[in-house]
């Protein structure tokens, strides 16, 4: 982490991101370090970058500033896509005549418009892919009945993955929690690089800055 500081939108990637790079890169941050945003910023949602010009380009003016967020979709105002999404951090780099950072869009920094629990749930353990299908039959149910239920977020999505595979004590149920988060715990997640083309790309991005 000696030539680099992480921006991202929520707490769930914070945590991610920390397992992510102990794993790969035997970098380890603790959590008094992940809360006070010392090298992953949790921005709190994406706009909130906006408010970072001072910590991007003065106190971390020697780091390169890499840049998480998600792509969104239609649905997000002034941000609706990963082309919009990509503008919005490029745009706002050049007002601040700033070109010490990267980006990496969610879910897959390519051509999908998505959010981080897009990418999450392309990494779950395939033991426990039939979590997902009863949340979809779930979601069809609501749709079927035609009375304009809405389907929940894709945060509830994820929230119910962990519930379902932990315990029910109120010790358990905090780990469901986006700040409880263990995204190295093989029972919910596989973070094997080599098999799954998600990881694979996050790596890749994350290679440029970190040997």
């Amino acid at each position: 982490m000696d030539k680099i500081r992480i921006f991202c939108e929520g707490t769930s990637d914070q945590r991610f991101l920390r397992d992510f790079l102990e794993l790969n890169y035997g970098i380890i941050l603790t959590d008094k370090q992940l809360d006070s945003n010392t090298f992953i910023h949790c921005l709190k949602g994406w706009s909130n970058l906006t408010k970072l010009r001072t910590t991007i380009t003065d106190t971390y003016s020697e780091y390169i500033s890499l840049i998480f967020i998600d792509a969104d979709d239609v649905k997000t105002i002034g941000k609706s896509g990963i082309k919009e999404s990509q503008e919005f951090i490029d745009n706002l780099m050049a007002d601040w005549e700033w070109t010490k950072y990267d980006k990496f869009i969610f879910p897959n920094n390519s051509d999908s418009n998505g959010e981080v629990e897009d990418f999450l749930e392309k990494i779950i353990n395939p033991e426990n892919s039939e979590i997902f299908e009863c949340w979809d039959s779930f979601e069809n149910c609501l749709t079927g009945k035609n009375k304009g239920y809405n389907i929940p977020a894709k945060k509830s999505k994820i929230y119910v993955y962990h519930e379902a595979l932990h315990g029910d004590t109120n010790t358990e149920k905090e780990k469901c929690k986006d700040k409880m988060r263990d995204f190295k715990n093989t029972k919910l997640w596989e973070l094997d690089v080599k098999q799954n083309v998600y990881l694979k790309t996050l790596k890749e991005f994350l290679d440029q800055y970190l040997p």
